[in-house]
């Protein structure tokens, strides 16, 4: 079966994603690359930033149709695109395109004119992918759906292989991401302390703040150069202060993937993927006090550090790859094409 494939980066998903482990013989997937980047450090999507994915989701459609495949369905990748597409199919009557909704994560709970948008498009999606069990039950309630529309796949990422060593000489905490980050907390936890910390995330995430003198701020750094600091530090953290969906989980995974222990925000983002004590330390959410003591207890032992490092890694790499999450999601498109009968 063919799919368009729809994600909200310039640079496309097919070549780097999931899909490139599906099986042609199964499934084809058309990659419709986005003109426009998909942020997902804000707290809530702009007007223009809605017309994006509008003009995005219904450029999907039209391919679809043009395809002349009674069969073809549409993939997206994240939430904004999933109701953008299912509203059009509702508004232009189109019953036997089947929408997978990848990545599903809405950051916060909405209300009004947003909700009941959504609520109508979300009810044309036909399979919803989340990453956190959690975010079934909270899903389902928040827009009205049964709860075995969706469907629970951990997060993935590309294997990543250790190239750079700790910093020996000056080591350093390292917390990294901007999306529902919980720094009030963290700075309370490290202020006093001599352990530098180094923040990397965009000013909107700090604002208003009181940074204390052992800490620094970084922006606008490449890919690359977070993934060289994910692997620089002793230590990374990812204070989370969302409750209702997901966060954090790229930035502790990835961490997890190079091998370097991680304290987390116990929450739904973390329930699936980290144990305390086995292969990450949780602390309670706003919890400056827990959050010092962790880091404390982590600091100075390097035999914690490196059990709980290697047990990350070895778990990321037998959960939390693309090829993992490949079997998953040609299963799902599996059945979407047994229910159109193709």
């Amino acid at each position: 079966m063919q799919w368009i494939l729809m994600g909200s980066s310039k640079g496309g998903y097919d070549h780097h994603w999931i899909t490139r482990f599906v099986p042609a013989s199964r499934h084809r997937f058309f990659d419709l690359h986005a003109p426009y980047d998909h942020d997902r450090s804000r707290k809530a999507s702009s007007g223009g930033q809605w017309l994006d994915y509008f003009r995005h989701a219904f450029r999907g459609i039209r391919a679809a149709r043009l395809s002349g495949d009674p069969t073809v369905g549409a993939l997206t990748v994240f939430p904004q695109l999933a109701t953008a597409t299912g509203l059009l199919k509702r508004l232009l009557g189109l019953k036997r395109l089947p929408v997978l909704a990848w990545s599903f994560n809405m950051g916060q709970d909405h209300g009004g004119l947003k909700m009941r948008l959504a609520r109508m498009g979300l009810q044309a999606v036909e399979c919803i992918v989340v990453h956190s069990r959690q975010e079934i039950a909270t899903y389902s309630k928040s827009f009205g759906l049964p709860e075995d529309r969706f469907t629970f796949v951990p997060f993935s990422v590309n294997v990543l292989h250790p190239t750079v060593e700790e910093d020996a000489e000056k080591p350093f905490l390292l917390a990294m991401g901007s999306a529902n980050r919980d720094y009030a907390s963290l700075f309370d936890a490290v202020r006093g302390l001599d352990i530098p910390l180094l923040v990397i995330a965009g000013a909107h995430a700090v604002a208003g703040l009181e940074v204390p003198p052992n800490v620094e701020v970084r922006a606008g750094l490449t890919l690359a150069e977070c993934h060289v600091l994910a692997q620089r530090a002793r230590l990374s953290v990812v204070p989370v202060a969302n409750i209702w969906s997901a966060s954090g989980q790229v930035t502790f995974i990835e961490a997890m993937m190079f091998a370097r222990p991680v304290v987390t925000t116990r929450s739904i983002g973390s329930a699936d993927y980290v144990v305390d004590g086995e292969n990450g330390v949780l602390v309670p959410p706003a919890d400056p006090a827990a959050l010092r003591a962790a880091i404390l207890s982590l600091w100075d032992d390097a035999d914690m550090r490196a059990r709980l490092g290697a047990n990350a890694r070895q778990y990321a790499l037998d959960n939390l790859t693309h090829e993992a999450a490949a079997a998953t999601m040609a299963g799902l498109c599996d059945r979407l094409q047994s229910q159109i009968g193709a």
